[in-house]
């Protein structure tokens, strides 16, 4: 890989060429093989529950590719239409609208009309989106298409877990791999963030100004495979059995449950570290392009070496999701990211100078202690412990709480960022993450979950 922080792009392509280009052949493969082998598991696994597994992360890598690659664009965006850094900014706070906007209705009618049925759809509007906005002839279009991405993206998120537990549910796995089974989707994740910070940089570097079209538009033929994956998967016979409640009765059921139950204090922490992942990750590439002074296409490639560490950390959550317990765990990463961002945002606020290696090293080690964490905690919680009837809605409910968290963490950068400079707005996403450490440590004593074992719910232990 040919990644130097505060390199230019026209230092990169004369710093031996071929070796670049050997670089980025590697780089393609190592994606084409992963992603081989993600599509053999369908062929490979014995029952439904783990056929599930590999179709519904899939679902996440495409949504994570989705919100990625927009960081990657902006910088091209706002040059070709000549748009201030705040204009351009917004689309990451669209996308995260239209992704609150997704989980909100897709958790209630999941509940409603089964899972299957809305992320079939849900992916057609992946495609639909993705073309739009690799055709937009204005900004404003384009705005419209991220936020159809967004909702597409919103909807993935709300169903996804929930299904998974239904059909490890129905396959009456127990309570012993469930967490690890989704930790493995959102493991992911990351390689679809990966994926469009590394070939948005390629193709920016060697496009040009254009890039950002085929950027945007490459979702669609992410998005075909796993069309054709989920046609064949069937609704989890746990949730079929059930009865389903009416609109009002699950406002009632989610009312209750953000009151009483955990649902209020997940969300709240789900909005915290939403606020920072979000943000930081939506305006990552922008922001070392703005630290370090360098290109769009350097600022990209920089941005895989920073968030290739949530690979290592995310693993470690794998290992670790079942055998601590998830308050730990949360506790931990909230604390692990405030540190160095706080750290790197005073640095910044006050002038101090750091080496390209140290900001470089602060950013990973924030990311790290995310992604071991409160990135799989929050996400993984609401379908652990939800009653099954309101599984979906309560996941919905906590994403959310996560998308208006993001659009708070873009809003709030942008903001002091232009007040004070990302220093700001960087010291924004540390203090979140100190407040997320103190409410998963006193609002949530026990943060196990309840599983439902042979479809009755039981109780912590």
């Amino acid at each position: 890989m040919y990644m130097y922080f505060g390199a230019d792009a026209s230092d990169i392509r004369t710093q031996s060429h071929s070796g670049a280009t050997v670089a980025d052949t590697r780089f393609v493969q190592r994606l084409v093989v992963s992603t081989l082998r993600l599509m053999l598991m369908w062929k490979r696994s014995a029952t439904r529950a783990s056929r599930a597994i590999p179709i519904a992360g899939a679902g996440i890598v495409l949504g994570s590719y989705d919100l990625a690659v927009i960081s990657v664009a902006l910088a091209p965006i706002r040059t070709q239409w000549h748009l201030s850094s705040g204009v351009v900014a917004s689309l990451g706070t669209v996308t995260l609208l239209g992704m609150l906007i997704g989980s909100l209705t897709a958790g209630f009618l999941a509940d409603r009309i089964g899972r299957r049925a809305i992320i079939l759809w849900d992916v057609l509007l992946f495609m639909a989106s993705a073309v739009m906005a690799a055709f937009s002839p204005d900004f404003a279009l384009l705005a419209v298409a991220r936020l159809a991405t967004g909702v597409a993206v919103g909807i993935d998120f709300a169903v996804v877990f929930p299904f998974v537990t239904d059909a490890a549910t129905s396959n009456n796995n127990g309570s012993s791999n469930k967490g690890r089974s989704m930790a493995w989707i959102l493991f992911g994740a990351n390689f679809g963030t990966l994926a469009a910070y590394g070939v948005g940089g390629m193709v920016l570097a060697d496009v040009g100004a254009l890039g950002w079209r085929v950027l945007l538009g490459s979702s669609v033929l992410l998005a075909l495979p796993l069309l054709l994956f989920r046609s064949r998967l069937i609704e989890a016979p746990s949730w079929s059995e059930l009865t389903p409640l009416t609109l009002r009765q699950l406002r009632r059921r989610a009312t209750v449950a953000l009151k009483h139950e955990r649902l209020g204090a997940q969300a709240l922490a789900t909005l915290l570290y939403q606020l920072t992942d979000q943000g930081v990750g939506l305006v990552l590439p922008l922001l070392l392009v703005t630290i370090l002074e360098t290109s769009a296409s350097s600022g990209a490639l920089d941005a895989v070496l920073v968030k290739v560490v949530t690979i290592p950390a995310s693993l470690v959550a794998v290992l670790l999701i079942d055998r601590v317990s998830r308050r730990r765990l949360q506790v931990t990463g909230f604390l692990g990211r405030a540190v160095p961002l706080c750290l790197l945002g005073f640095a910044l606020l006050y002038n101090i100078h750091l080496s390209p290696l140290i900001i470089g090293l602060l950013l990973a080690a924030g990311y790290f202690f995310g992604a071991a964490g409160p990135d799989k905690t929050t996400v993984i919680s609401p379908s652990e412990y939800a009653a099954p009837e309101i599984r979906a809605t309560s996941q919905g409910l906590s994403q959310a709480a996560g998308r208006l968290g993001g659009i708070l963490g873009v809003t709030g950068y942008a903001i002091l960022v232009t007040l004070a400079g990302p220093g700001a707005g960087i010291l924004l996403f540390g203090v979140a993450c100190l407040l997320g450490a103190v409410i998963s440590l006193a609002a949530l004593p026990r943060l196990n979950p309840i599983i439902t074992v042979s479809g009755d719910e039981s109780a912590d232990s």
